[in-house]
């Protein structure tokens, strides 16, 4: 790789990481404290249990037929194809809306007719907006990102305003998302896409179900602490212990656009990257360092003005639930430089057996020390896979080259 070409990816993460930031600071540290001062305990731990319902199916669903396409994009332009995406996504759609209704109708207990509704048409815009992006992602257009999260962010201004008047929270990312789509739709030509087959249909989704099952127990070990807790013990204790982590996110934000940068140019790779992992890695680790620091340093004053109701038992938790969400990150930097090579088998083994390691710990560890036992069990949890992940990048160094010859490109999330 040039130096110019060096500095242009350095130069995009560095866009990724502002852009993604904008929304999820403004959600994280602004608009859900705003909410949760106009509902109860109890009810803003449920509002946070459906959004990690939303967040580990129709987010994961979307981005991973954001990263098939991507990663398939030069098959299709070396034959001329153009399809399929628009037909899986609808398959999607329809799969995403129907787990999405079953899990917060008969898991969580979402009773309302109009709740589940709007439910159901955030977790559609959800999805769409999530692979959509991918038109700006190809042609590595991280300007366009940006001003879409800009589109994105307003859209929650004004969902916030129709909260404020109607108490229904869904508004604030119904109209986010889709005010993000109008402008999708405006600067690109993807929604206009064709609802045709290719030759290559059968291979695309295939793909696209072996990475959602992979993705899914992906997203499923940075949201189950949720979805465990809330029928356990209930949304108040879901909301405190979502307040303990609302910093740790922050510093999240500032590596995960790292990967979306990553993968976009290993996509145009034949050859291990060496020099852009190490170089990603420290990055990635130095800034969680840093970024943990000044997360258990800030945390008390900030939470008392966001969150002054939670602030007092959050704080309990609040230096293992940073480590958690900083290990976490550092492995989703390593994660699509490792697998990216390998055959998609291995994300479903890596994140099959991190589940169970997650249910057997945090449940052996919360009967044994209550609150703090289930916090230490997501946290090795997460170790357990950062480990295994270093050993797979390290394990193939040394020269068990011959497993990825003939693999197809992957990716999870």
């Amino acid at each position: 790789m040039k130096v110019a070409e060096k500095k242009k990816v350095f130069f995009d993460m560095g866009l990724n990481i502002v852009s993604s930031a904008i929304p999820v600071v403004i959600l994280q540290l602004l608009l859900l404290p705003l909410i949760s001062k106009y509902v109860t305990g109890e009810r803003y731990g449920l509002i946070i249990t459906i959004l990690s319902v939303l967040n580990v199916v129709p987010s994961t669903v979307g981005t991973v037929l954001n990263n098939v396409r991507l990663l398939n994009q030069k098959n299709h332009e070396n034959f001329a194809a153009s399809g399929d995406y628009q037909i899986l996504l609808i398959m999607a759609e329809i799969v995403s809306s129907v787990v999405v209704f079953g899990l917060c109708f008969f898991y969580i207990g979402v009773s309302g007719f109009l709740d589940i509704i709007l439910i159901i048409i955030i977790s559609i815009l959800w999805l769409a907006k999530e692979y959509y992006i991918v038109a700006y992602r190809i042609m590595l257009n991280y300007k366009a990102i940006f001003l879409n999260n800009i589109f994105l962010v307003i859209g929650y201004f004004v969902g916030f305003v129709i909260f404020v008047l109607t108490r229904r929270w869904q508004m604030v990312y119904l109209i986010g998302y889709l005010i993000s789509l109008l402008y999708i739709n405006k600067t690109s030509s993807i929604i206009k896409e064709p609802f045709i087959k290719t030759n290559m249909f059968k291979n695309n989704l295939k793909d696209t179900i072996t990475l959602i099952i992979s993705n899914i127990l992906a997203r499923m070990v940075t949201y189950a602490d949720r979805l465990i807790l809330y029928p356990l013990i209930g949304g108040t204790m879901v909301s405190i212990y979502y307040v303990s982590t609302v910093l740790g996110k922050v510093v999240s934000i500032a590596i995960n656009p790292i990967n979306s940068v990553a993968l976009s140019y290993l996509s145009k790779m034949k050859n291990k990257p060496d020099k852009l992992f190490k170089k990603t890695f420290l990055l990635g680790a130095g800034i969680c360092v840093i970024g943990y620091t000044f997360a258990v340093l800030l945390s008390r004053p900030v939470l008392s003005v966001i969150y002054p109701k939670f602030v007092d038992n959050a704080m309990k938790y609040i230096y293992i639930t940073t480590a958690t969400v900083c290990v976490n990150v550092l492995t989703s930097i390593i994660t699509p430089f490792v697998l990216n090579f390998f055959k998609l088998k291995w994300q479903i083994f890596i994140n099959g057996i991190t589940i169970i390691v997650y249910i057997i710990l945090t449940m052996v560890l919360y009967k044994a020390i209550d609150m703090t036992g289930f916090c230490l069990g997501v946290l090795i949890t997460n170790i357990v896979k950062l480990l295994f992940t270093l050993f797979i990048y390290v394990f193939n160094k040394e020269g068990i080259n011959e497993i990825q010859k003939d693999d197809k490109k992957s990716v999870s999330i």
